[in-house]
């Protein structure tokens, strides 16, 4: 027993020492986590409540980070998570203004939900394009398609969020920017998604959400739709 208790007392002299040593990192981490959090909501109430956009990567950077964690904190004070979404799109629209600006009409594609369709949609799904647009008039989307021929824009209206990364990654010729129509979380996403695509987007959120039925606003779509540079002489 006397033999062994200096080999013992040192190594729980160690063990001790490893255990306050994580003990330090995990609340450093803590203390990061928190500051984040704090530097995110900060950030966001100030882009909703000025229309100024600061850091714009630094605060994209951090809603991808602490995304779920941002939502749930702000749910959990009974606030509308969604804020986060709105946050990121208004700053994506912002930072890919002018590429998306400098492409050419033809290069641009509008991606539709499906859920902007009257009930009474006689449009079929096709496996290839998604659903083609009859433009009985009955919704938003006839207007929406008439604009797009006359502007060369293609138009799809996506049955889901896969058809729609297999529109930006498949369809030919390759979309160049893209206008995309959803709701706030699903503009999030789906704008991360192109940029890692490589493909510039601007976002127009529903202005009614739901799974039917949905609205939008027509004339801020068509603004984005025609968004251009116009380059000096």
């Amino acid at each position: 027993m006397t033999f062994f208790s200096p080999f013992a007392h040192a190594f729980f002299l160690k063990e001790s020492l490893v255990l306050e040593a994580i003990g330090r990192v995990i609340i450093i981490l803590a203390i990061a986590f928190v500051v984040l959090l704090a530097l995110a909501l900060f950030f966001c109430s100030f882009t909703l409540h000025t229309k100024r956009i600061i850091l714009p990567n630094f605060v994209l950077f951090i809603i991808t980070l602490l995304y779920e964690p941002l939502r749930r904190l702000l749910s959990f004070f009974r606030v509308d998570p969604a804020l986060i979404d709105r946050v990121s799109v208004e700053i994506r629209n912002a930072l890919n203004y002018p590429d998306f600006a400098a492409t050419s009409m033809e290069d641009r594609v509008l991606l539709l939900p499906q859920c902007i369709r009257s009930a009474e949609c006689p449009a079929k799904l096709n496996s290839v394009d998604g659903i083609q647009c009859m433009e009985c008039g009955k919704c938003v989307i006839a207007e929406l398609s008439a604009v797009s021929k006359e502007l060369g824009i293609r138009m799809f209206i996506s049955p889901g969020g896969t058809f729609t990364g297999r529109i930006l990654m498949h369809s030919r010729p390759k979309p160049k920017a893209v206008v995309g129509i959803a709701c706030y979380p699903n503009l999030h996403e789906g704008m991360l998604n192109a940029k890692l695509m490589g493909i510039p987007a601007q976002g127009v959120p529903l202005t009614t959400s739901g799974c039917v039925n949905t609205t939008v606003d027509y004339e801020e779509i068509i603004n984005k739709c025609k968004m251009q540079i116009t380059k000096s002489k």
